[in-house]
């Protein structure tokens, strides 16, 4: 049987121009700090959250990126 986990990943990531590895780096280290846990990495996911501020405001459709983590129990 398995045990599933999901984390958020960045929800903004800033970079230098012409420095896409530092992104790929913060989601090695997500990645890293999970497996030493004990976490097996499975895959991205994205979700949509649609909220709605107020009365008279539209809604709202924010999306995150999650990544799914498991590990046999």
């Amino acid at each position: 049987m398995r045990q599933y986990t999901a984390i958020p990943g960045p929800k903004n990531i800033h970079v230098n121009k012409g420095d896409t590895q530092a992104a790929v780096n913060l989601f090695s280290s997500i990645i890293n700090q999970q497996a030493q846990s004990g976490w097996i990495y499975h895959s991205m996911e994205s979700i949509a959250i649609t909220e709605k501020p107020g009365c008279f405001q539209q809604p709202v459709t924010i999306y995150y990126y999650m990544l799914i983590f498991y590990k046999d129990i």
